[in-house]
């Protein structure tokens, strides 16, 4: 129980840390403003986190949904060649996430 508790926590901070550490010092200024691009990268991940904090079941269905949404945009941003560095953390962090919901919500489902 505590390893997937651990891979939840390890997905859900490591991408909110990544997105913001890639937003602010890493994105160019030019086309959007950085908090605009944070708030709408970052605080989708902000949603579940009291039921992710509480261990509610609603809260890692959404959590491995988002995760999905992660993986799908780090897969996309893996094809250009400057970004793959943040893309394959991108990837790793959000397969740990989805792998860590999934394996507690399957843990919750057999307890109850």
């Amino acid at each position: 129980m505590k390893i997937t508790r651990m891979a939840v926590m390890l997905g859900y901070f490591g991408l909110l840390g990544l997105w913001i550490a890639a937003t602010v010092f890493f994105t160019p200024g030019g086309h959007a403003p950085k908090a605009l691009v944070l708030a709408v990268t970052a605080l989708p991940l902000l949603v579940p986190l009291r039921g992710m904090l509480y261990d509610r079941r609603e809260s890692f269905i959404w959590l491995g949904l988002l995760s999905l949404l992660y993986f799908i945009h780090g897969v996309g941003a893996a094809m250009a060649p400057d970004q793959r560095i943040f893309a394959g953390l991108e990837i790793a962090l959000s397969l740990c996430l989805f792998s860590g919901a999934l394996t507690r919500l399957r843990m919750k489902e057999t307890t109850e």
